[in-house]
């Protein structure tokens, strides 16, 4: 019976880790560790309702065949050595994990230690910025968004162009791009989930918090060391607010805006509690991104009567893997759900950034779009030719400057970080912040300086300055 019960749950664990690799196409320690010790409140009970339906039947299944052949065939013999066939499934299943997650190659890289941050952190409380004026910004964080669900032509690898909006949005104003169509970032390890995204646009630095018997809350210290966007625009007078259509605790997001920036969060809990949201209303993770701009007009419209200049920042939600949501917007023009509502989401955008471009306060306002991250609904990308380089969305429109070379260029996500501030028409003496370089200068990134597999390694190995500086705080190294 001991030699049944560990073949179900040798089954069950091969099946979860098959699914999790069909279903998110993240699948690195870092962040597995990282959402192990963080609140994950919120969560969408979509993701749990799809593992079990995709994993529980073929574990029973395939236990189902192990007991019959166990009992109605030769293979009887195995229950005289239940001792080594049980070690035999175990220590399987466990190379078997080692080498999905790269374990082996986690534990590694804490043996050895990088001097990155010492060599190229740039302070920004050091860093001198001149304000010639305060214009408003406007962040939208797109979950999931990347360039791949552009047409070929564009840059994509899609017979159909599933966000033509955003696509004609890249167009006429400012795309920064690793190639000469729309483009976008390379992905650098501890960037690659929502809040390690916003960490490094925002804070110029990958997210790799250390695996700790201590669990983070939602009072506990966030990257106590960092300088952030909102920071610098906090001091310069800014009100800063996010909106986003799920629970602000996961990923102790709500950590990292109240402790930098002192932003206002509004999310389902909050904006219950103001009576804006119906107490029992909730779908996927909240609520849908039709209200997520719908809320965002009013506030902005709120927050222009004000004499101060604004960040407002709106995180969508509706693209979330394994399927997104469909809301009543969206067109039923493609077989595939997902497909369908990343279009709707490309329409919403584009509508919402008409609006704006309407508004008095539009004429002081810069629009930045990014895709958080890549999509991690990995069996939406099957088709893909191999050679072909998936990057996140990235717009950059009414900005005060025009960059020098947008196109072509090897860069991540956390140099986005002075690229904001520059859009704002900030002057940034050295144009660097954190690990990040300003794109509009012709200042090299550390990825053209060192390139991108170098960087990579760098920022997964174990650094005395990350832990102590960064995320601590303490002030001798």
């Amino acid at each position: 019976m001991s030699l049944i019960i560990i073949l179900f749950i040798v089954m069950l664990v091969i099946f979860s880790i098959l699914w999790g690799n069909r279903t998110f196409s993240v699948k690195t320690l870092n962040q597995m560790i990282y959402h192990m010790i963080v609140p994950c409140d919120g969560t969408d009970e979509g993701i749990f309702k799809d593992w079990f339906l995709n994993c529980a039947p073929p574990t029973f299944l395939t236990t189902l065949i192990g007991v019959f052949l166990l009992y109605k065939t030769p293979l009887v013999f195995l229950f005289d050595y239940q001792g080594i066939c049980i070690t035999i499934l175990i220590l399987g299943t466990l190379l078997y994990a080692l080498i999905n997650y790269q374990i082996i190659t986690y534990v590694f890289d804490m043996v050895r230690t990088s001097k990155l941050y010492e060599e190229h952190y740039v302070d920004p409380q050091n860093v001198e910025l001149e304000f010639k004026e305060k214009r408003n910004l406007i962040h939208i964080y797109l979950e999931s968004v990347e360039n791949t669900y552009l047409s070929k032509e564009d840059g994509g690898q899609e017979e159909n162009n599933y966000i033509k909006e955003l696509g004609k949005l890249a167009k006429e104003n400012i795309n920064f791009s690793h190639s000469n169509k729309i483009g976008g970032s390379y992905t650098i390890e501890g960037t690659q989930w929502t809040i390690a995204s916003m960490v490094a646009q925002e804070a110029g630095i990958p997210l790799l918090l250390p695996m700790s018997k201590n669990k983070y809350d939602e009072n506990s210290s966030f990257l106590s060391g960092c300088y952030t966007l909102g920071e610098i625009l906090e001091k310069q007078g800014y009100q800063n607010r996010i909106l986003m259509g799920s629970d602000a605790n996961f990923g102790c997001t709500s950590n990292f805006y109240k402790q930098h920036g002192n932003f206002k969060i509004e999310d389902t809990t909050s904006l219950k509690k103001e009576g804006r949201l119906p107490q029992d209303y909730h779908v996927f993770w909240g609520f849908e991104d039709k209200k997520v701009f719908e809320f965002a007009k009013e506030d902005l419209t709120e927050m222009a009567k004000s004499n101060q200049p604004f960040c407002m920042e709106l995180v969508t939600i509706d693209t979330h893997t394994p399927d997104g949501y469909i809301c009543d917007e969206c067109k039923h023009e493609y077989d595939s759900q997902y497909a369908n509502v990343i279009s709707c989401q490309s329409r919403q955008v584009e509508a919402f950034v008409r609006w704006c471009q309407k508004q008095e306060w539009y004429e002081n306002t810069t629009i930045v779009i990014t895709g958080d991250h890549k999509s991690m609904s990995e069996k939406f990308f099957k088709h893909l030719d191999k050679t072909y380089l998936r990057t996140p969305y990235n717009c950059f429109i009414n900005s005060a400057i025009e960059p020098l070379q947008p196109k072509n260029r090897k860069f991540a996500i956390f140099d986005f970080y002075p690229t904001i501030l520059a859009s704002l028409g900030v002057k940034i003496k050295g144009e660097h912040l954190g690990l990040g370089t300003n794109l509009f200068s012709d200042e090299k990134t550390l990825l053209e300086k060192y390139g991108v597999k170098k960087i990579n390694s760098e920022v997964t190995k174990y650094s005395q300055f990350y832990r102590k500086i960064l995320i601590n705080k303490q002030k001798n190294v």
